[in-house]
């Protein structure tokens, strides 16, 4: 119902979403501007030292790395590097902010501008856009509010709050997106490539459930061909892709039914409650003179030199569109199955480890294998690809044994239950259970000859014309022979001698 009230409303208004997405740098061993160790969970405020607490004297000195990680993640979505910038003080009031200012940046971010194009939607329907960045820029994250009380995690209800600040300091790199997104879809397949393409750079794990991965969206609706920008709504707490398509989509219908009900909408953060799939107000939103930005004291500006952006440049891995092109171009896959593959680091590492061993013929096969039998049973059994007993070389060894007429391509999905469930090789589960495909012309004749003889009314019948009969004797056969018979010679064979 909700799907449809949300058609509906986008058939009168136009909806306006920008993004903000924070990304903690995970693959850094150390904070921002400190030596305390990155890492998720562990016992309260055991991660901290006077620099990441804000104690007084305590200075802070940058993170080389999340620095260069963030300037490559500039690179891969073609954003322009500063040649000059500096970090600001961001100065606002929250308990989770130990210094009462988080070190930021204004109007100096390493990376400016940039784009992805996102295809959105499936078959006929599906098209793409094109969605800017306005820029990336690094800060150190806050700590975290646990509230207690009330429903576990939630500010209702609670009957007061815990601060962990543990992850204060974390290196955090925010992307801006323009205001150039339309639709919840959009916004959700704008956030899952970007964290594909993260995830292929290394530079963090992106786990929405951990909140190393976190989107804000700011979403405000206008009349369709109008230009001016309406007022916007900041929602927050969206930690996952589902949370994310469904908090906008309900702050859109929100905003469109109190507009037509005589209502304006106001400047503020709003919370999404997954459980009551609802919006509710935080507060009212702050604008960037609220923040009082200034430059950081304690640190002197960035000067980026050519030639250490084009090192970084060289350190950029195969993304995930030019991996997908690759599949089509190089190695004869369909656009669908070259996207799935793409769409997932394990999966497309799993896939090139193959075709390293068993050459590029061999892709089709293998990726058919892997998106049906292999997929199936990941899925049955809530395991990833890493922790499966099927490796790479066992996919190309079935492969081969289908190729060479070993086995048939229905045997293959035995063998392939079999070394899944035991991580056997596929010759030796061949060799023991004694699934040597025949494909001796002599012996398949002889077991045809014998079929024939004993159905000498459905031979008549075929003969007659009733060519269906064709899939009864090539059953008859396989049983004759125990299945083992090759398929393809036993239909040859049978075409000739029932002429």
């Amino acid at each position: 119902m909700a799907k449809d009230r949300l058609a509906q409303v986008l058939e009168d208004w136009e909806a306006v979403i920008g993004l903000e997405i924070h990304t903690e740098i995970t693959s850094s061993n150390t904070k921002m501007f400190c030596g305390c160790p990155v890492g998720f969970g562990g016992e309260p405020n055991t991660r901290v030292c006077p620099v990441c607490l804000g104690l007084p004297g305590a200075l802070p000195v940058p993170n080389e790395y999340a620095v260069e990680a963030t300037v490559l993640a500039g690179l891969a979505i073609e954003s322009t590097i500063a040649r000059w910038s500096q970090f600001h003080r961001k100065n606002y009031f929250y308990p989770d902010m130990p210094k009462d200012y988080q070190i930021s940046q204004y109007d100096l971010p390493f990376c400016d501008g940039g784009h992805l194009d996102v295809q959105v939607g499936e078959g006929d329907g599906a098209y793409e856009t094109r969605i800017c960045v306005t820029r990336i820029h690094l800060e150190e994250d806050t700590g975290k509010m646990v509230h207690v009380g009330g429903a576990e995690g939630r500010i209702a209800g609670a009957t007061h709050s815990l601060v962990d600040f543990n992850r204060a300091g974390t290196p955090l790199m925010e992307l801006v997106t323009e205001p150039d997104i339309r639709t919840p879809e959009e916004a959700r397949r704008f956030a899952q490539k970007l964290r594909l393409i993260w995830l292929s750079l290394g530079i963090s794990d992106c786990s929405m459930e951990e909140g190393s991965m976190r989107v804000d969206a700011n979403v405000s609706i206008r009349r369709p061909g109008e230009t001016e920008l309406g007022t916007k709504a900041e929602i927050k707490n969206m930690n996952s892709f589902r949370a994310l398509h469904d908090g906008l989509a309900h702050e859109i219908i929100r905003q469109a039914e109190l507009v037509e009900s005589g209502g304006h909408v106001v400047q503020e953060t709003r919370h999404w409650d997954v459980g009551a799939k609802r919006t509710s107000s935080l507060r009212s939103k702050e604008e960037a003179h609220d923040y009082r930005y200034f430059p950081e004291p304690d640190m002197v500006p960035f000067q980026f030199s050519e030639e250490w952006i084009e090192a970084v440049r060289a350190k950029l891995p195969e993304l995930p569109d030019a991996k997908k092109a690759r599949f089509v171009e190089d190695l004869g896959l369909s656009g669908y199955d070259a996207a799935i593959l793409s769409a997932d680091i394990s999966l497309s590492a799993f896939f090139d480890s193959a075709m390293s061993i068993g050459g590029a013929a061999k892709a089709k096969a293998i990726a058919n294998i892997m998106l049906n039998d292999l997929a199936a049973y990941l899925n049955t059994e809530a395991i990833s690809i890493d922790e499966s007993r099927v490796t790479p070389a066992m996919l190309v060894e079935l492969v081969e044994l289908v190729d060479g007429g070993t086995i048939s391509s229905k045997q293959a999905k035995v063998v392939f239950s079999e070394m899944a469930a035991t991580g056997d090789s596929p010759g030796a589960i061949v060799e023991i259970k004694g699934m040597k495909q025949v494909s001796d012309t002599g012996a398949i004749e002889q077991a045809i000859d014998r079929v024939m003889t004993a159905n000498p009314s459905e031979v008549e019948g075929y003969r007659g014309g009733k060519t269906t009969l064709l899939g009864f004797f090539v059953g008859q056969t396989m049983k004759e022979m125990r299945g083992q018979a090759n398929p393809k010679l036993v239909n040859e064979v049978l075409l000739r001698k029932l002429g």
